[in-house]
């Protein structure tokens, strides 16, 4: 039983140091689930049998008596993410990784760890609220997602586990505020990640002679301009979003006409609206450029995650919560970082909490991250509290 905050950081502090030891790939986070499962057994913590090969659920129901503030019937869901990244530690921490090439170098083994926080405290209080709270310990949040191996979120989701959820909420470290520090924003938080491609079809000749064929160059080269004034002159300019090209490639020698050229790149956008006008304008430029210079344009675009948008009442609980808490609440640094959290905002609504852990000169998914760990129990009586008060609003 944690009798107080210190007590529950100290526990905390053991849990994170033996997950930060051992980062395990998207998928095959085996022992880190194991390990999960037996802290939540050994506190009588329910583990649903959602059918996950990694990751789990636990579920916390409430004992107390039904009334109109403590939330029966209701669900809500806390979601923290456990995968790692392939990269070679270098911090000099005692606790170093055990795996070589892999590192919690995205801090999701401290997300996961105050969720962790968060199901012990709730599943002490169980006698102050009559709703459930699911927790979401989340495997593959670092995938390269494919149509056929899927984010962590989205796989989670395509359990049916948490069909019942009413409101979520994810929390996430941030090196870009210091601990006791809460960022929470109301409306986008995070980048819709989509990438593009276009393999551009010309006539390949000779260099001499290249009224004989068409060359994919010129429309390549019409293209790489065209697309990168699309965030500057079609998109609401007070809207975050960018357009990037990252590979273009055509020929082989000096003297030769290639018969195709490539480019590639990825739009992330905030809102939504963005991401379709973006999409459309492309579209439309390829076809446009292939007829104006006589080629032919194969266009690929692949969406990832959608933006985090976090709904205001439930935003405006957890900034709440957290001023009440004594905690520090601060404007979130404007990123287009990819977060896999959206998906289950697609479902219900909910907020992104972002945790301060300090490091700022230690870059994220670098081999140099690692988190302070001042804020483990004040991130976890956060979500905590923030799921009983969402439980009683549900109720009100």
């Amino acid at each position: 039983m944690m009798s107080n905050l210190q007590q529950l950081q100290d526990e905390l502090e053991t849990h994170y140091r033996w997950f930060h030891q051992h980062p395990e790939p998207s998928y095959q986070e085996f022992a880190t689930t194991e390990h999960i499962r037996q802290i939540l057994t050994s506190h009588g913590i329910e583990i649903l049998d959602s059918g996950l090969k990694t990751g789990l659920i636990a579920r916390i129901t409430g004992t107390a008596e039904p009334d109109t503030t403590l939330g029966a019937g209701h669900v809500i869901a806390i979601r923290g993410d456990i995968d790692a990244l392939p990269i070679t530690e270098d911090t000099g921490l005692s606790y170093a990784s055990l795996n070589p090439g892999w590192l919690h170098g995205c801090g999701h083994d401290y997300n996961l760890t105050t969720a962790l926080g968060a199901a012990l405290l709730l599943n002490e209080r169980r006698d102050t609220f009559a709703g459930t709270v699911k927790v979401i310990f989340q495997p593959a949040e670092e995938v390269a997602a494919t149509k056929d191996t899927p984010t962590g979120a989205v796989t989670v989701l395509n359990t049916g586990a948490l069909d019942d959820v009413e409101a979520y909420y994810g929390v996430h470290d941030t090196n870009t505020a210091e601990p006791g520090e809460f960022a929470i924003a109301t409306g986008p938080d995070s980048g819709a990640v989509d990438k593009f491609r276009m393999r551009i079809h010309g006539r390949g000749t000779h260099a001499a002679h290249p009224d004989r064929g068409i060359n994919p160059i010129r429309t390549l080269g019409a293209l790489i301009d065209a697309i990168q004034s699309i965030a500057g002159q079609d998109v609401d300019p007070t809207h975050p979003r960018v357009v990037t090209l990252t590979h273009v490639e055509s020929g082989s020698t000096w003297n030769v006409i290639a018969d195709d050229a490539f480019l590639e790149g990825t739009a992330r956008t905030a809102f939504p609206e963005d991401r379709t006008i973006i999409h459309d304008r492309i579209a439309a430029l390829a076809n446009g450029l292939a007829a104006a210079y006589d080629t032919a344009i194969d266009f690929q675009w692949e969406y990832g995650s959608p933006s985090v948008v976090n709904d205001p009442q439930w935003a405006a609980l957890a900034a709440g919560t957290a001023a009440d808490l004594g905690l520090s609440v601060v404007p979130p640094t404007p990123s287009l970082g990819g977060e896999d959290f959206s998906y289950y905002l697609q479902h219900a609504p909910g907020a992104f909490i972002r945790i301060g852990v300090g490091n700022a000169e230690r870059p994220m998914h670098g081999a140099t991250f690692y988190a302070n760990l001042d804020a483990l129990a004040d991130g976890a009586n956060l979500l905590a509290t923030v799921a009983l008060r969402t439980l009683a609003q549900l109720d009100a």
